[in-house]
């Protein structure tokens, strides 16, 4: 224990004087968590723009378009013909059309369903459910007076019995509808994994060239169990308030969902730092030099982002890019987190997710004690 305590506070020192770990450990992670989110602070989807063709012109038809314009989801910037509201659309002049076909009125009086049409370009959920929305809340504006046309069509109706459909919006895990809670909450995390993975790069990197220069260390007289378990807990001990700044101020700041319980969070949070920073000495005993891990991690940020399956859909991923995120920490980690903090999850649900960090935890400090042993002690 004497050896190990005294190998976390040399690890600790190198880390800590080291301008280059501290600038991807401070710089990086406070820095990204202002720098990033900026853009979508004000992202909330109001006031799309739509289009109306309106082929029934009636009175009820017309307190349609009314309410639709009146709601704060949607504008109607034109009524127009079904041909011009196309061209609009392909011009991305206007993000859907309302279409109102003839009959409206009438099918709504004669106790028929009435159809009503909304042709939208998909590619922008966010503003197509917005619309949809926006729709819902115009069409449930119409009901008293749908059910007096139909009183007043039918004299043996009774007006209290009759029944039109209520829509209501709920949206599950992401209240407010914007980009913040729908991604913010998993790149934080993909973030704080990347720099891990950097500080532990640069940590290794140092070494290695130093031993290559001929120079030893006490990374060279310490057993590689304890350099590597020192390595872990020096870097745990670090980016615990770093994990505490995200997960609470930073989530409080951009009002991120967050209803994990506080110590099932930590527990997991330390899973997830000790998992990642066993693959990051694992990469780091790799290469000979410490720039090297920094470059992969920087070129390979793109690629993992889309292929953990929370911005490209997890089926569209071909099987054998799902086996290799399989063993990089990030990919349990992320559904963990999402699961417990933003979906308010049990512990008990997200089991597999623990289990498997510990697993990579485990499998990468084995495959860095051997590669230290060789690098280090093979005389």
């Amino acid at each position: 224990m004497i050896k190990l305590f005294n190998t976390i506070k040399m690890e600790l020192k190198t880390i800590l004087t080291s301008f280059s770990i501290l600038t991807i450990i401070i710089g990086g992670n406070v820095i990204y968590a202002f720098f990033y989110p900026s853009p979508y602070l004000n992202d909330i989807v109001v006031e799309q723009k739509i289009a109306v063709v309106d082929e029934d012109k009636t009175s009820l038809s017309r307190d349609f378009i009314f309410n639709t314009n009146a709601s704060p989801k949607v504008n109607i910037i034109y009524n127009t013909t079904m041909q011009n509201a196309i061209n609009l659309i392909t011009k991305q002049k206007i993000h859907g059309i309302l279409y109102i076909p003839s009959g409206f009125e009438r099918d709504s009086i004669r106790l028929s369903t009435p159809s009503v049409y909304y042709i939208a370009d998909n590619s922008y959920f966010f503003i197509h459910s917005t619309i949809i929305e926006g729709l819902n809340n115009a069409s449930n504006a119409l009901k008293l007076d749908i059910k007096l046309m139909q009183a007043l069509y039918d004299e043996h109706t009774n007006i209290e019995n009759l029944k039109t459909i209520n829509w209501r919006f709920i949206p599950l895990f992401n209240e407010s509808g914007g980009y913040l809670n729908y991604v913010i909450a998993a790149i934080l995390i993909f973030i704080l994994h990347q720099t891990l993975i950097m500080s532990c790069g640069i940590l290794c990197g140092i070494q290695n060239q130093q031993f290559s220069q001929g120079k030893r260390g006490y990374f060279c007289e310490v057993n590689p169990f304890f350099l590597i378990n020192a390595r872990v807990i020096s870097l745990c001990i670090i980016y615990v308030p770093l994990f505490l700044f995200y997960f609470g101020f930073i989530y409080d700041l951009y009002n991120i969902t967050t209803l994990a319980n506080s110590i099932e969070l930590i527990i997991f949070g330390m899973a997830f730092t000790s998992a990642t920073s066993a693959f990051g000495v694992f990469l780091g005993s790799v290469f000979n030099r410490m720039e090297h891990i920094p470059q992969i991690t920087l070129v390979m940020s793109m690629p993992l982002l889309f292929a953990l399956g929370f911005i490209w859909p997890v089926e569209m991923i071909p099987e054998w890019i799902r086996f290799f995120m399989w063993f990089i920490p990030i990919t349990p980690s992320i559904d963990g987190f999402l699961k417990l903090n933003q979906m308010g999850a049990e512990f008990s649900l997200i089991q597999l997710d623990f289990y498997h960090l510990l697993f990579l935890g485990i499998l990468y400090m084995l495959l860095s004690y051997f590669i230290l042993h060789f690098r280090f002690h093979k005389n």
